[in-house]
């Protein structure tokens, strides 16, 4: 994964990678203004009534305090590398974000208080009742933890999960087609014993962070993370260029870990390798749990994604791909799937077709 440059097809994939990313930003941001706009004009009607005379201060505030928090949280707290708010344990990290949004929230109150005085021609800086502040600010505090702790929760279980379990998605078990993709990271046990285990975990945490971004760009789910491996997964549908999605992301990911070799190369001494493969099916998707809840996937896809993995490292092949999934999806052009032979791997009564994935100017 190292040594030649970039082809004209993976700078075009970054490219169109890194805008799709923005513009999924900025969406969001955009989401999160407009609703917080709506429920602070819903509440400035229902608290001052039609006689507060800007009529549209309730939705400004309601969407400068939203616009601000939602910039901070989506391109700072979530997205910069070795962001410290996102380094700390959950509750410090969690009264960070709580105590400066509770900054925001009094700027934004403050900031259109101002701003509705000046289009009403009034004198600027006649404050509100003591009441009428602590009321404002303790409803818009309690719409910003809310989120500030859903965003908290999510990113523990993952979004997509903590939406499953909050809707119940998944309360009865259901059958799903799915592709799963395992990334293992190469010669973990050597990095282990000369880095030591502390800061092993640090390359590891560091280095399923690069991964997760592209995870979260191609919509796929973080299944769980098992040692030095994670195993992710998304939907299989009729589409066949939707399929591709776990491709694209494993581009991405590959492109991650290049454009960070040297920051890896000054923090830890060696940048990562990994290897990848791909496999899917049916799949039982369900609840399972009680005191800690948790959406699981069960099937002999699971099983075999493992073995196909050994194969893998066996065989020396950085990436492979089974023919069930080679079916079912149309690569991006500069992606090929090169046969790699029947194989047979244990638990199955007869071999299976495998293919090796090549990358224009990454493998």
């Amino acid at each position: 994964m190292s040594g030649s440059d970039y082809s004209d097809v993976t700078l075009r994939l970054h490219s169109d990678f890194v805008w799709r990313s923005r513009m999924e930003k900025w969406l969001v941001v955009l989401f999160v203004t407009i609703i917080s706009g709506f429920i602070g004009e819903m509440y400035g009607t229902l608290v001052y009534g039609e006689d507060a005379g800007d009529h549209w201060r309730g939705f400004r505030t309601g969407a400068t305090i939203g616009f601000i928090s939602a910039v901070i949280e989506v391109f700072y707290i979530r997205s910069v590398r070795r962001s410290w708010v996102r380094r700390v344990a959950f509750l410090p990290g969690l009264l960070v974000r709580i105590l400066a949004l509770t900054v925001i929230v009094r700027v934004g109150l403050k900031g259109n208080e101002f701003l509705s005085q000046y289009l009403a021609g009034q004198p600027l800086g006649q404050d509100l009742s003591f009441r009428q502040e602590l009321r404002d600010t303790l409803f818009s505090m309690g719409i910003v933890i809310a989120f500030v702790v859903g965003t908290q929760l999510s990113s523990i279980i993952g979004w997509r999960r903590f939406t499953s379990l909050v809707i119940g998605r998944y309360f009865r078990p259901s059958v799903e087609d799915r592709v799963f993709l395992l990334v293992d990271l190469v010669d973990s046990t050597a990095l282990a014993s000369r880095l030591g285990n502390v800061r092993f975990h640090e390359l590891l945490s560091e280095f399923f962070y690069q991964l997760d971004r592209a995870l979260v760009s191609s919509r796929g789910e973080v299944v769980s993370y098992i040692g030095d491996a994670v195993i992710f997964t998304w939907p299989l549908s009729d589409d066949r260029r939707k399929n591709a999605r776990s491709i694209h992301a494993l581009i991405q990911m590959i492109s991650h870990i290049k454009d960070n070799e040297a920051w890896f190369e000054a923090e830890f001494g060696a940048a990562p390798s990994f290897r990848a493969v791909l496999h899917g099916g049916e799949v039982v998707v369900g609840e399972c749990g009680d005191s800690r809840r948790q959406v699981t996937y069960l099937g002999s896809v699971l099983n075999m994604i493992g073995r196909l993995e050994g194969l893998a490292k066996n065989e020396n092949q950085p990436f492979l791909i089974t023919k069930e999934i080679v079916d079912r999806m149309e690569p991006p052009k500069g992606v090929h799937f090169k046969s790699f032979g029947e194989r047979q791997l244990k638990g199955l009564e007869k071999p299976i077709s495998v293919y090796s994935i090549n990358i224009d100017g990454l493998t």
